[in-house]
């Protein structure tokens, strides 16, 4: 069996590319995982984690974002809610 990835099922498609632009550039990031906070329509607010992959075809490769788990959290207070 695979690993748990919470509610990531209930978040669209828009909300994870929405989430990634919150991200720095994949080429440029560091290796670890990444989550990002966000509001995500009728899933509610959702802590959406990020992992670094590279694809590779020949001698080109390319970094992106693949999401890999979320989970509901509390609303953000509004002086700290993201802009």
């Amino acid at each position: 069996m695979g690993e748990d990835n919470g509610i990531l099922a209930h978040v669209g498609g828009g909300y994870h590319a929405a989430a990634i632009q919150k991200l720095p550039p994949a080429a440029e990031a560091e290796e670890r995982s990444y989550d990002v906070v966000i509001e995500a329509g009728h899933a509610g607010w959702v802590r959406i984690y990020f992992q670094r992959m590279r694809a590779r075809h020949h001698k080109h490769s390319h970094w992106f974002w693949q999401a890999y788990r979320a989970e509901p959290v509390n609303p953000p207070d509004d002086e700290l809610a993201p802009q």
